[in-house]
């Protein structure tokens, strides 16, 4: 008797029976057929199931997927059941997906796996259980032939055909007839309705049955199947060939004789091993196979005079180990064959990087070079992530295209990626490549006829969200992935900040490359998150070089700020500031509409109030003063900021009505979803267009290059200051051969330009040094399954849950304490849903499959610990799905899980409260609304403070349940746009005498800080040791404390500030104070042979102590007898020979200090 005839007792379970069967006796004829039927079988069970059980939900969509976490089903079926169920659909999947062949060991767990539901399933429903096993002698036996298509075995039965496109044929033929028996779940339910009152009642009233036997599916294996899945999915073959399992070695240890087994060597077309696996239980730390890997890696090169790479995991955790160069690191996943070749051929071909001439056409400048050998030097110390500070206009893609290009010649890297932001930096990043490098290959991932023909170019251009998706859909003509973890070599990052490297870093956890990033945002306002990412110290970036520097040197050009306001952007519009005039047209219209004047407050002007009268002066302003070309008689490229798309137009309207003569051809706004945004930024660009004005909404905040900008008008609100230096950016760069024209009259080259600011963002940045920057925020579900699992923790605590101060009070009814318990089980189901739900396959998810697997088993819900809190939240928290559409339901839920999470850790409940009354008060004033007024008396309390004082975790479960769907409501309806015409007056803001712009740069007082902080954490730092010590210090130590306090932490001038004058050595020595021994131990030997008296000894513990104030001694002031040198005098205490003696010996401490010419 097969393991599956059991199911054939009852005419019930038809709908699944023979699928299961088939399953069973294709495993020993075509593991792909059973493999697939499988998961047939399965989804028709679920379906069952759902047909005949009352207490299941059928949800939104009948995928297998969605069906078995509906929430329902997750608490009819016992986890280890549902884990099952997910192992079924895992092999199935290569099933659906691979037509020549699952490994047979998988497709016996897949058997196994099925046999535990539906066994489970009979012994649920079933009328007649019986206690069974599975057992491998009882599947059908049955001859295989095994067919080779390009070195991929496949199993077929006798009678089949070995031709593989037959294969492909008949599996699709297959494939066809058994969905061709699938029914819905309305089908089944109408076949088996007699049956269903019968099959309801033996779950709920079941007879005494014997207990029930599950199949017990090993630790081994399971971990086994997601490292050979792995390997599969990067185009590997498990065929003793290519992958080797078991792979014996001789004379272990170099001992004669013993032998060992390597789990896995993976070997190359050459035949030749490229490197070996060790894997140790998911349990255990993978670093315990470090050592066993690396004597395996010893005897392969024993044997093959090649030394393979070393690969050591526990299935969840893999570490990279090329020990002939760098010291371990973790990877995503094992590396491809094409990979580990490029990696294995590259130990032969890599290049002295200082010896690979810089291609001065691309990036000559001297600091572009000095960023570019940065890199070089801390890639040759195995540094691996950089950072380039480099202001806007400072050339960061050329020294980017060096950077590729030097690396290239020097056989670092092969192939590169280029991630933006936004599309028009990759467009504009592709455009550099290609004119700069036209011998190699390019992609732009996002035009689709690009990727299409030559997704396999050496350098890819992508934006974050379409490469984390090419990831798992793009594969080549074999059907495997393109961007496997090494592929890139080299990854670059325009725009490195943080929000990029929260949302996108699976990019960089999956991808094993050298990271470069680029920012144009000033190095003290760079995030200290983006320092962590890229291994930094905070403030010090691999390279800077900043925009006052970039000024002075002549490579970027200053701006002039022009500084005006209106009455009515201070002060938004009332009658107290309206002309007579408009005062009477408003007294007019009042009579008209018998509607009173309505305030507009400053904030709604031009966010959705357009006065006419102010942008015409705004205009005006431009076209008279602004910068101009062409003979005087064109206005200069200009980019007016404005507020939203209805802003924009608005400008573009005024400035067509004022000035006619232009025919609508010299003013457009450049609007993201405008339908031909792309033409018009090239339009723009072009030097002889009549475009000349162009009205942005974010669109030119960063990224377009058009040096011919010679006017920005600042026309919103800017608090972001790396925003405000991104858009001073667009005018910075140079152009040599633009004439320009302005009060000062024509001149050849743009020496400047005009920045006119209406709204006050200039004078915001002088008070406001470092701006107001957005918080990085998560997002609601991600905040919401974050503090659902904080309460699941907290909720174990009894402590916590029962009123305080009292003894739990047991009666017949339901206590308090249980109804909280069975409430914690309510978060536990809903979490443990969204968690089985994410799909292990996709990357993002397999890199964190560790806490993933975990938690898909529900038993580590049981007890949570505060580190499970924190990889729930850090990890998981960011991959799960809320299927909820309604936003505002959803943050109405996040201020009640907040307040509860706050009230049981014992916190301030102030903030969330103060959220849940808002939302309340705002009800309160829409009771027109019928199912508001139905929840009245609730919101009434909610408004007021002390009605929260009583409330416990299920008192505000009751709340979020019964309000969260009005909080719809609560939202105010946008502001009807309005546009009006009432006289406004423009004047220049008082700018105090005195008062600089602001600037990116460090000023002169954060120096101070970066300096003092730098020499209290390096006073050990060699260099500095040795002023300190009074050593001599070689040009190298002077080279790297010039660039430390002459360009990381400041430039020159800061420095010549800071240290009144004196040279860099001693500074450091007055700054940090001398060793004193040292200084002691210096002057010991003469103090000795000289045999002094009192006098002349404590004069020479007053030199030592003044050298160990100041740093040095000043010899002209020593020899002349001057202060504090004259009471009593050197001279006079001194014979000559003493006094040459302490000259020289002062002479060297000073010169210690010195740099050598």
């Amino acid at each position: 008797m097969a393991n599956f005839d059991f199911l054939t007792y009852d005419s019930n379970y038809s709908a699944f029976s023979q699928m299961a069967i088939q399953a069973e006796l294709q495993y020993n004829k075509n593991t792909v057929f059973a493999a697939f039927a499988a998961r047939k079988s399965l989804e028709q069970a679920v379906k069952w199931m759902y047909s005949v059980d009352g207490d299941l939900h059928k949800p939104y969509d009948d995928s297998i997927q969605v069906l078995v976490h509906e929430s329902s089903f997750v608490n009819t079926v016992p986890s280890n059941i549902r884990h099952d169920i997910q192992l079924v659909i895992k092999v199935g999947n290569s099933g659906v997906h691979d037509t020549l062949a699952v490994e047979k060991k998988y497709v016996l767990l897949s058997l196994k796996a099925l046999f535990n539901f539906l066994n489970w399933l009979d012994y649920t429903y079933g009328s007649a259980y019986v206690q069974r096993t599975f057992s491998e002698d009882s599947i059908p036996k049955n001859k295989v032939v095994v067919i080779k298509k390009t070195g991929v075995s496949t199993l077929r039965h006798s009678s089949g055909t070995a031709d593989p496109t037959t294969a492909v044929a008949e599996l699709s033929q297959y494939k066809a007839e058994l969905e061709s028996k699938e029914q819905t779940i309305e089908e089944l339910k109408k076949q088996l309705a007699e049956a269903l009152a019968s099959i309801q009642n033996n779950k709920e009233n079941p007879s005494a049955k014997p207990e029930l036997k599950l199949e017990d599916l090993s630790e081994f294996q399971t971990r086994k199947m997601f490292i050979d899945e792995d390997l599969k999915t990067l185009g590997w073959r498990i065929d003793q060939v290519q992958v080797a399992e078991e792979y014996k070695v001789d004379d272990m240890e170099g001992i004669p004789g013993k032998t060992g087994y390597i789990d896995y060597v993976l070997f190359g077309k050459d035949g030749s091993p490229l490197a070996v696996i060790e894997a140790k239980k998911t349990t255990k730390d993978p670093n315990v196979g470090k050592q066993q890997a690396v004597l395996y890696a010893d005897c392969l090169e024993r044997k093959f005079a090649r030394r393979p790479f070393i690969f050591y995991t526990n299935g969840f955790e893999t570490f990279f180990w090329d020990d002939t160069q760098y010291s371990p690191r973790t990877v995503s996943m094992i590396f491809a064959l094409e990979d580990l070749q490029k990696l294995m051929d590259r130990r032969n071909l890599l290049c002295d990087l200082n010896s690979v001439k810089i291609n001065t056409e691309i990036s000559g400048r001297p600091y572009q070079m000095k960023a570019i050998r940065s890199i070089c030097a801390e890639i040759e110390k195995k540094i691996r992530k950089f950072l380039l500070v480099m202001a806007t206009g400072t050339g960061k893609t050329r020294t980017a295209i060096s950077i590729v290009d030097v690396l290239s010649r020097a056989h670092y890297v092969s192939n590169v990626l280029f991630l933006a932001d936004r599309i028009q930096l990759v467009e504009q990043a592709y455009d550099a490549f290609r004119e700069n490098c036209p011998d190699v290959t390019v992609c732009n991932l996002l035009d689709s006829k690009d990727k299409a023909e030559n997704k396999g170019a050496r350098i890819v251009f992508s934006t974050y969200p379409t490469i984390l998706n090419a990831i798992d859909t793009e594969k080549n003509k074999d059907g495997n992935r393109i961007f496997t973890p090494a592929h890139f070599d080299l990854i670059i990052i325009d725009e490195a900040h943080r929000s990029i490297f929260k949302k996108y870093r699976a990019i960089f956890e999956y991808f094993d490359a050298y990271l470069v990033g680029l920012t144009a945002t000033p190095r003290r306002d760079v995030d200290k998150s983006t320092f962590e990412f890229f291994e930094l110290q905070d403030d010090v970036p691999t390279d800077v070089y900043e925009y006052e520097t970039a000024v002075d040197a002549g490579f970027l050009v200053p701006y002039h700020a022009i500084e005006k306001t209106s009455t009515f952007l201070d002060e938004g519009i009332n009658k107290s500031n309206l002309s007579e005039e408009d005062l009477e047209k408003v007294r007019r219209k009042e009579e008209e509409s018998e509607e009173p004047f309505e305030e507009i407050p400053p904030k709604a002007i031009n966010e959705y109030v357009f006065n006419e009268d102010t942008t015409r002066q705004v205009l005006e302003d431009l076209m008279s003063k602004g910068i101009k070309i062409g003979g005087g008689d064109k206005l200069g490229k200009t980019i007016i900021f404005a507020y939203n798309k209805n802003h924009a137009q608005h400008i573009v309207d005024t400035f067509d009505k004022f000035w006619p003569q232009y025919k609508g051809k010299m003013c457009e706004r450049i609007v993201c979803d405008d339908s031909k945004v792309k033409s018009t930024i090239k339009e723009f660009k072009k030097s002889d267009s009549q475009l000349q004005i162009a009205v942005s909404v974010d669109m030119l905040d960063t990224g377009v290059d058009i040096p011919e900008v010679v006017n920005l008008v600042f026309y919103k609100k800017i608090r972001s200051k790396i925003k405000f230096w991104q858009m001073i950016g667009r005018g910075t760069r140079l152009a040599p051969n633009l004439v320009c024209t302005d009060e000062t009259g024509p001149y050849l080259g743009k020496k400047y330009f005009y920045i006119f600011d209406y709204l006050r963002n200039f004078e915001f940045f002088r008070e406001e040094k470092n701006g107001i920057e957005g918080a990085c925020g998560k997002s609601l579900s991600e905040r919401i399954f974050a503090h659902k699992c904080a309460l699941i923790k907290l909720l174990q605590d009894s402590t916590l849950v029962e009123p305080r101060g009292t003894e739990p009070c047991r009666s017949a009814e339901t206590t308090n304490y249980d109804k909280i318990l069975a409430y914690r089980d309510q978060l536990v189901n809903e979490v443990h849903a969204q968690i089985s739900a994410l799909n292990t396959s996709l990357t993002p998810v397999h890199l964190v499959l560790k806490h993933v697997l975990k938690f898909q088993n529900e038993k580590n819900f049981e007890c949570l610990t505060d580190e499970d809190v924190m990889n729930l939240s850090k990890h998981i928290a960011p991959l799960v799905f809320n299927a909820d559409l309604d936003q505002y339901a959803k943050g109405f839920d996040n201020f009640c899980y907040g307040i509860m999470e706050a009230q049981l850790s014992e916190q301030p409940i102030n903030l969330y409260r103060s959220k849940i009354k808002a939302v309340a008060e705002k009800l309160l004033r829409k009771t027109s609304i019928k199912a508001v007024r139905d929840h009245l008396p609730r919101l009434q309390l909610l408004s007021v403070n002390s009605y929260y004082d009583g409330l416990n975790v299920l008192d505000y479960e009751e709340i979020r349940k019964e309000i969260r769907e009005l909080a719809q409501f609560t939202v105010e309806n946008g502001h009807e746009v309005l546009f009006i015409d009432y006289d406004d007056t423009v004047t220049s803001v008082d700018v105090p005498d005195g008062s600089a712009n602001p600037t990116p740069a460090d000023n002169f007082e954060e120096y101070k800080k970066k300096v003092d902080a730098y020499l209290s954490e390096h006073m050990k730092d060699e260099a500095i040791n040795k002023l300190r010590t009074n050593q001599p210090l070689t040009k190298d130590d002077f080279d790297s404390l010039n660039h430390i306090f002459k360009e990381e932490l400041g430039n020159e001038k800061m420095f010549d500030q800071l240290s009144e004058g004196k040279s860099l050595g001693v500074f450091i020595r007055w700054a940090t104070k001398m060793d004193k021994d040292s200084i002691n131990n210096y002057f010991a030997e003469f103090i000795n042979d000289a045999n002094m008296n009192s006098m002349q000894i404590e004069f020479v513990q007053r030199l030592i102590n003044i050298i160990v104030e100041q740093g040095e001694i000043n010899m002209e002031a020593l020899m002349k007898g001057r202060a504090p040198f004259d009471r009593p005098k050197f001279f006079m205490l001194f014979g000559k020979e003493a006094q040459n003696k302490i000259f020289a010996v002062v002479r060297n401490i000073n010169m210690n200090a010195k740099e050598s010419a």
